[in-house]
């Protein structure tokens, strides 16, 4: 006679917390299609070095900035879970891995790709690579709202808030951040907790 084995399988118990956020500026650097299209354009010879065309800055910083397609600037999620993945070496034990964080937490408010920020001020920085002038779109006292789904078998909602102000100072998000090899301190969050 075989005998049978019964299997229970356990239900995942998903939760959800909204999560702002806010730092002091943020500067956005998108590498837009078309910009990478005339970089392989030249290298592949299909076009020629346009050296003497004059530059359209405010179309420079216009392309440079993330836009929902209504026309509402944000920055992409993965940005922000890039983030809370490398921070999983400040937080929790050793069983707290990467791999369960990009399992196990989702961001699901993205529109179009992009967490929607709010700002109080704009403006433009004037900066020099190498041999170029370039102009970058900078934001200050910016804010946003993360929506993370979670394994609340696996993760706490204090796990959640220690990853997105982890990965806020030691990552940050933009140019000239923590992350870059400049190793700034643009793009640096922090989670705001409400006080009861």
């Amino acid at each position: 006679m075989d005998s049978k084995i019964e299997v229970k399988v356990m239900p995942l118990n998903t939760k959800e917390i909204r999560i702002g956020i806010k730092g002091d500026k943020l500067l956005m650097d998108k590498f837009p299609p078309e910009v990478k299209k005339g970089i392989l354009d030249k290298q592949t010879g299909v076009s020629q070095s346009n050296k003497n065309k004059v530059r359209d800055i405010k179309s420079e910083v216009e392309r440079a900035i993330h836009k929902t397609s209504s026309g509402k600037i944000g920055y992409p999620s993965a940005g922000f879970k890039a983030g809370m993945v490398e921070a999983t070496s400040f937080v929790g034990d050793k069983m707290f891995s990467k791999k369960l964080v990009k399992g196990a937490v989702k961001i699901l408010n993205s529109v179009d790709g992009l967490i929607p920020i709010k700002f109080k001020k704009q403006d433009i920085l004037e900066h020099n690579v190498g041999c170029n002038t370039k102009f970058t779109p900078v934001f200050y006292d910016w804010e946003a709202e993360l929506v993370v789904s979670y394994d609340a078998q696996n993760i706490a909602p204090m796990d959640i808030i220690n990853l997105i102000n982890y990965a806020g100072f030691y990552s940050g998000i933009g140019s000239w951040s923590p992350r870059c090899k400049s190793s700034g301190e643009y793009g640096m969050y922090q989670a705001q907790i409400k006080e009861k």
